[in-house]
């Protein structure tokens, strides 16, 4: 794939394409400018099977922009009807090309034709959103997309951040589970195991599960790994921990069926992750969280964890 741009304010082409292995050194420098001195949300590129979903503009050698598409969930067939298929995008360019509307077009017009091809191969009993999503820090880049009017605001959640440095001094109570419960671990995923996460996920929530496909891939991670809390030889409460950068464990899908809540599960759950988070050297744990859901935020909080920046995520119908 190939295509070309034309800066707004000059008859200049940059030329956009398809990632490949050599444009590496390239991408590095992009990424050390694009997040210096500021959080982002900046997906990095995969594997080589991946890069037909990543496109990049060039000034000669150096890359100005970088967009990544990705099927982020894909929807059971007996889903809740009004559930849609995920596909989002990550689109950045360098400081100096930040309010270049003319670039953000051509990149954002690739990749939404990139997201119709991957469309097309999705379970045709759901609908499909096309969004994306960045840090607050991030506003220039977001009202590219948030001004637009076929883009809505998804959701609102913070990112929090739990830092181990003092966690021997300040370190949870090694969870005790109330009796008629028991933990079970995974550090790999049988078809068996996957199938009763996706229902214990499709269950709680109904309009966004996690598919099969996403699951997949987050247990592929760096020493990922799934706690759960069994009862009546069913999981009742579930979370899953990987490690990034080999220093920050990424906490996600902290989940407690509705039956078993209030019963101090959640916070079992994070208290064991955080003592195994911790001994494998961890700096710090993040985890992600609605912003309207008190409930999860007193738990988190309660655990150690603070707000360290806000996501904000939009979409458009595909």
């Amino acid at each position: 794939m190939n295509t070309s741009v034309t800066r707004n304010d000059s008859n200049i082409t940059f030329p956009i394409r398809h990632f490949q292995e050599s444009d590496f050194p390239a991408l590095g420098a992009f990424y050390n400018q694009v997040a210096e001195g500021r959080r982002v949300v900046f997906w990095w590129v995969g594997e080589s099977h991946n890069w037909t979903n990543v496109y990049c503009a060039f000034d000669g050698d150096v890359i100005i922009a970088k967009g990544q598409v990705e099927t982020f969930s894909i929807v059971p067939d007996h889903a809740e009807p009004s559930a849609k298929h995920r596909i989002f995008f990550n689109l950045k360019t360098l400081p100096e090309y930040a309010n270049d509307t003319a670039l953000f077009q051509a990149m954002y017009d690739v990749l939404h034709a990139r997201a119709l091809e991957l469309k097309a191969g999705l379970p045709t009993s759901h609908g499909t959103i096309f969004g994306f999503g960045n840090f607050a820090e991030e506003a220039e880049n977001t009202a590219h997309f948030a001004d637009r009017p076929e883009f809505f605001l998804l959701k609102k959640q913070y990112r929090m951040c739990r830092d181990l440095s003092d966690f021997e001094q300040n370190q949870p109570a090694q969870p005790e589970l109330p009796a008629g419960f028991e933990w079970r671990t995974f550090d790999t995923l049988t078809s068996e195991q996957a199938t009763d996460y996706l229902a214990l996920d499709l269950e709680i929530w109904p309009e966004t599960p996690i598919g099969a496909e996403r699951l997949n891939e987050i247990a592929a991670r760096d020493h990922w790994r799934m706690l759960q809390i069994y009862a009546e030889d069913r999981p009742v409460a579930s979370l899953m921990y990987w490690i990034s950068d080999g220093e920050t464990g990424e906490i996600e899908e902290v989940l407690v069926r509705e039956p078993y809540r209030r019963r101090g599960l959640a916070s079992a759950l994070l208290a064991r992750s955080l003592h195994e988070i911790h001994a494998r050297d961890c700096e710090d744990a993040e985890l992600d969280v609605e912003a309207m859901n008190e409930n999860a935020l007193s738990v988190y909080k309660a655990a150690g964890f603070a707000i360290e920046t806000e996501e904000h995520r939009y979409a458009t119908d595909l």
